[in-house]
């Protein structure tokens, strides 16, 4: 009897391994189909970045023309529409104009003296940068303040 009592707390031990086994790898290849996934997300992110910027073109020169006024109020809407589904889904527009220049979202394509205390403020954004679930998935560029000095 005591025998087979050894058998089986072998046979439990062993079952109790396989179990964890098994759920480590199930989390793990779940966690795997996560990432593969964001990345094509985040790669139809990026591509609709683009169609977001050529709406916002569309608005401009709309905006401008003072004519159409049903056209340009309907392209409003779809931008608003793209992007509310896209922000849903983890994009984030990174703020720049005010703020202090940061390498890791802000990329300085152009430079325009200013005072000294206002060194290193952004004083324009030429073009929008957003974050995607966290990661810089575009720089915004941006207009620099730099010192009189320099």
């Amino acid at each position: 009897m005591e025998e087979e009592r050894k058998k089986t707390e072998g046979y439990m031990n062993k079952l109790k391994y396989l179990q964890a086994d098994f759920e480590n790898s199930k989390r793990r290849t779940l966690n795997e189909i996560r990432a593969v996934s964001d990345l094509g997300v985040k790669e139809l992110v990026q591509e609709l970045l683009i169609v977001i910027d050529e709406l916002d073109c569309a608005l401009d020169v709309g905006k401008k023309m003072h004519e159409n006024k049903a056209m340009v109020e309907g392209v409003a809407l779809v931008r608003q529409k793209l992007f509310s589904i896209l922000r849903k889904n983890g994009l984030v527009k990174i703020e720049a104009v005010g703020q202090k220049l940061d390498p890791s979202k802000h990329e300085a394509v152009l430079r325009s003296s200013a005072e000294p205390s206002k060194e290193g403020i952004i004083l324009e954004e030429i073009r929008t940068g957003y974050i995607f679930k966290g990661q810089v998935i575009r720089p915004s560029l941006v207009k620099v303040a730099v010192s009189e000095s320099e």
